[in-house]
């Protein structure tokens, strides 16, 4: 699959227990020029440094994100732990998590979010992790046109959030992780590449 050349495009990044791991290689490989900004959004708690660490290997700027973001591309931003975290517009919401709400933040939530505003142009990405967080926000991406891409559960530390959205055939491509970075250039592409109009990105 290829970039559509009039679509605007958003990449938004799930996971759980061992997912920093292949999060850190696919950021590692993701050249600044991708046209799409990275969400990302890991279990965590409040006292999560997860920017810090993920800013360590990031070809890309990294900024946490503590209330409201505008979201652009090449850059990534990090959902903070202990709270939830939407999409409105071309802004990335922080807010309060609410009573019975699981996860925090929650995959579904920013996926669903995603889909809703972006459409087409979501390309979502679930990796190692626990449970079944990402599989509903799946349906959503996949309602919407968007593109699932998933680690592959063999690589997966933790294999229940990828093998779920696999089990309710979401995904349209299962990969390991060292592969999701160059799909994800591919799906998206670079700003400044000459489009199908002939005018630049």
């Amino acid at each position: 699959m290829t970039q559509s050349p009039d679509r605007e495009h958003i990449i938004v990044i799930g996971a759980s227990a061992g997912g920093l791991k292949p999060m850190t290689e696919i950021l590692d490989m993701l050249r600044p020029g991708i046209d799409a900004p990275v969400v990302v959004a890991v279990h965590s708690s409040e006292h999560s440094k997860l920017a810090q660490v993920l800013a360590r290997s990031s070809a890309l700027p990294v900024q946490a994100v503590s209330d409201r973001a505008t979201l652009h591309p090449g850059t990534v931003y990090v959902c903070p732990g202990g709270k939830q975290s939407r999409i409105d517009g071309r802004n990335l919401q922080i807010s309060e998590t609410q009573p019975g709400m699981l996860y925090q933040p929650s995959v579904d939530v920013l996926f669903e979010t995603a889909a809703a505003q972006y459409g087409a142009g979501i390309i979502a990405v679930v990796l190692s992790g626990v449970m079944k967080d990402g599989t509903r926000g799946a349906q959503a991406v996949f309602d919407a046109g968007g593109v699932m891409l998933v680690q592959s559960p063999a690589e997966a530390q933790f294999s229940a959030m990828p093998q779920s959205i696999i089990t309710n055939d979401h995904p349209n491509a299962v990969l390991l992780a060292e592969d999701i970075a160059q799909r994800l250039y591919e799906i998206a592409g670079e700003r400044g590449l000459l489009r199908r109009s002939g005018q630049r990105a």
